[in-house]
């Protein structure tokens, strides 16, 4: 038995493969979608939240009024907390999320395409969103990855063809602003076989990892197996060095800062 559940530890790293790529803002939904305060509002909320489908397969969603209980959050309405971005309706507010990427929409000239709008409707499942004070939100799901755009200018929801323009606001050089596109650019592409680990990307994976674990009631040798094995923790975890051990403390509590309200430190960081 003790054989199958180490393997079974070493195993739960490919599960957390899908964050490889994520962006900032999805990062900020993993933690915070395991707050079980969060959770406990979301699941007790009762959505007044108007929904239909529209054309090209599109989820058009009207809030008639704020959601108090997910604003604070930082959130326009409550997706699905047991979701990851990529498979619910994520919408963060302005407010928590202020420099988040933006779309300026204006009335298409004769003959002109709007690329973002027939390259998002190929490859994505899109979510438009018009808030309590009449903003229009979209969130646009790829394989892996989600995006969440606010949108300024003419309505979408209008019967006028209209072309969209990539707009941030908030940011301090031309440079962020292209890396900020490229990023938006992910949601479009297929996730990768083998997942590209940035150090960023993993030191949250780890720390997502060992909130998990603990709050499944395993040990910090656990969360040490899983993450180099039985045979590398066997000889380390009763020598004189507590390295390991205090390793996997400090993962744990920086998961558990991003869980209760870190996750908001996230969001005012990217774009």
């Amino acid at each position: 038995m003790r054989v199958r559940a180490i393997e079974a530890l070493s195993d739960l790293l490919v599960r957390y493969d899908y964050t490889a790529g994520l962006s900032r803002a999805n990062w900020a939904w993993e933690f915070a979608r395991r707050n079980p305060g969060l959770r406990d509002d979301a699941f007790a909320g009762v959505s007044r939240a108007q929904a239909r489908t529209a054309c090209h397969g599109i989820r058009v969603i009207r809030l008639p009024e704020p959601d108090l209980a997910a604003e604070a959050w930082g959130l326009l309405k409550f997706p699905n907390p047991d979701r990851p971005a990529f498979s619910t309706d994520l919408f963060w507010s302005c407010q928590a999320y202020p420099r988040m990427l933006g779309v300026h929409v204006r009335d298409r000239l004769p003959g002109e395409t709007d690329g973002i709008f027939e390259k998002g409707m190929r490859l994505c499942r899109t979510t438009h969103l018009t808030d309590a004070h009449g903003r229009e939100h979209l969130c646009v799901k790829g394989a892996s990855r989600a995006l969440q755009v606010r949108c300024s200018g003419t309505s979408l929801l209008g019967t006028q063809p209209v072309k969209m323009e990539f707009s941030v606001n908030g940011l301090e050089s031309p440079g962020r602003f292209i890396q900020t596109l490229e990023r938006a650019h992910f949601v479009f592409q297929s996730p990768r076989r083998v997942p590209a680990w940035s150090g960023r990307a993993l030191r949250y994976r780890n720390a997502l990892i060992a909130l998990d674990a603990h709050d499944a009631g395993m040990s910090y040798r656990d969360m040490a197996t899983i993450f180099h094995g039985e045979h590398r923790v066997g000889s380390d975890w009763t020598g004189a060095s507590h390295a390991m051990k205090s390793a996997m403390a400090r993962l744990l509590a920086k998961g558990q800062r991003l869980r209760d309200g870190g996750y908001r430190d996230l969001l005012g960081a990217c774009a």
